[in-house]
């Protein structure tokens, strides 16, 4: 039999004559196409049909029955947020807080008193917001802009220990007022202050050193942030602010308390009020021979240091007291306990006490 394959040196193999004849010898001589009806041969001969469909499909009848299908999950509508809704604006730096402490509060019901007592002004404040910070951040924001007074306070000769800051609106109508006016006029705008309105202004504002906290004191106004800012205490500080009613304006305003003021402002820092205690007699002493200290209150008054330095013979000082306001009787000395109410009257030419009430609880 005649090879049709090409020679070796023709393809590139190199194929011994007796091999070529060997692989010659075991290729099939005839070839016949796939047909249904002549399947795949295989080692034990030819598989049936149903072999075939076994192969391809086993059988699965020993399975159990497949679960019926759960009822399909019900999804509810959920509401689409309304994109067009503006986003909350952020809080400003003069936003009110919704938790104001209650030395806050104090704060300013002390501030409206010394407005009224010492200023004579007619004047109502509300604290808004209390953070924590410096002198330097609370001197910031619109509060402390053109036109604002910055009445410092300290204790002693030291560095300023707290400052009271006047929004422009505040201290124009604070001058108004002093000056007789109606407070704020309607075509109002920020101006430097001159020397004459930082004078009215000190003379307003001098007595709030004691309604502030114990031993603060007047130690000078500011109208320029920078020179304000160089006499505060470093460290700390607690930031309060006002709103402050005056003539029918509401006005802002900002304290601006170091942190050794703060701490002796709180209610914890504050010693407790020590009840004063009368020692008991010896045994055997007579009552008679015992000797008590007395001391007749009629009312305590708190008023400028200028205003004390005018007195003349002739001025008068309010006491602020109804007419037939009971004196207290004080055990002890003037910061004893109270331990009966008296009428004060004369008999004679001397003054004399009727006694109207005893306190309960002094034996």
């Amino acid at each position: 039999m005649k090879s049709d394959l090409p020679l070796a040196a023709d393809d590139g193999w190199d194929m011994s004559p007796r091999r070529e004849s060997a692989v010659m010898v075991d290729m099939p001589t005839s070839f016949e196409p796939l047909s249904p009806d002549r399947p795949l041969p295989s080692a034990r001969g030819v598989l049936s049909a149903a072999e075939i469909e076994a192969l391809l499909r086993p059988d699965l009848s020993d399975l159990p029955d497949n679960p019926p299908e759960p009822e399909p999950e019900l999804i509810a509508d959920k509401p689409l947020p309304d994109v067009e809704t503006p986003a909350p604006a952020p809080v400003a730096e003069d936003a009110p807080a919704t938790d104001i402490p209650m030395t806050a509060r104090q704060m300013a019901s002390r501030l409206s008193l010394g407005l009224r007592k010492g200023c004579g002004l007619r004047a109502a404040a509300a604290a808004r917001a209390v953070r924590e910070g410096d002198f330097d951040s609370g001197l910031t924001g619109r509060v402390a802009g053109q036109g604002a007074a910055i009445a410092c306070f300290a204790v002693g000769e030291g560095e300023v220990d707290a400052m009271l800051v006047l929004s422009p609106e505040l201290a124009n109508a604070l001058i108004e007022t002093a000056c007789g006016g109606n407070g704020m006029p309607g075509d109002w705008s920020p101006r430097d202050l001159t020397p004459l309105d930082s004078a009215l202004l000190e003379g307003l504002v001098r007595p709030l050193g004691h309604a502030i906290a114990p031993g603060l004191s007047f130690a000078g106004m500011e109208t320029e942030v920078d020179f304000a800012a160089a006499l505060a205490r470093p460290g700390t500080a607690e930031i309060i602010d006002f709103e402050i009613r005056v003539d029918g304006g509401r006005h802002a305003a900002r304290l601006i308390l170091s942190g050794e003021i703060s701490e002796q402002d709180k209610p914890e820092a504050l010693p407790a009020p020590q009840t004063v205690q009368a020692a008991a007699p010896p045994a055997g002493t007579p009552p008679s021979s015992v000797t008590v200290l007395l001391t007749a209150r009629v009312a305590s008054l708190s008023v400028p240091l200028s205003r004390l330095s005018d007195l003349t013979a002739g001025s008068t000082l309010l006491l602020g007291v109804p007419a037939d306001q009971p004196v207290e009787l004080l055990s002890g000395g003037r910061d004893g306990p109270v331990v009966a109410e008296a009428q004060i009257g004369r008999k004679g030419n001397k003054m004399a006490l009727r006694i109207s009430r005893r306190v309960s609880g002094f034996r």
